[in-house]
């Protein structure tokens, strides 16, 4: 069974100049009906970024849930790359928020977003 992360075919770049950086190649499976990528992919990758951004910059806690998330879509895309970078702008004891920004190859601005994280000690699942 593949991950979540899997089935949208993300390529983790890692963490480097406190900035998470990841990329996905357009494919047939990212489009809505009207050709351009959809935005429950960009919502997924800004997610993901910033979430990845968290984890890196806070490693002693391992489970930072998303508990509050928000986008702004500024370009469309229909095939090429996404590039996405995510950076934690603000931490303390109990959350996290951090900023994600997308870009297609030529470094133009697709979409931004920000979310606040939550510090957990670790995972209690229901």
């Amino acid at each position: 069974m593949q991950d979540f992360n899997a089935l949208l075919d993300i390529h983790f770049g890692g963490y480097r100049d406190d900035v998470y950086h990841l990329e996905l190649a357009v494919g047939p499976q990212h489009l809505h009906s009207a050709g351009s990528v959809h935005g429950g992919v960009f919502l997924s990758l800004l997610d993901t970024v910033m979430s990845r951004a968290v984890r890196a910059y806070r490693p002693e806690h391992s489970y930072t849930p998303t508990v509050q998330l928000s986008g702004n879509f500024f370009r469309p895309l229909s095939d090429g790359s996404i590039m996405a970078e995510g950076r934690v702008l603000n931490s303390s004891r109990k959350t996290v928020f951090a900023e994600g920004r997308l870009y297609d190859s030529q470094r133009r601005l697709l979409a931004q977003g920000s979310a606040t994280f939550m510090v957990a000690a670790q995972a209690t699942l229901a």
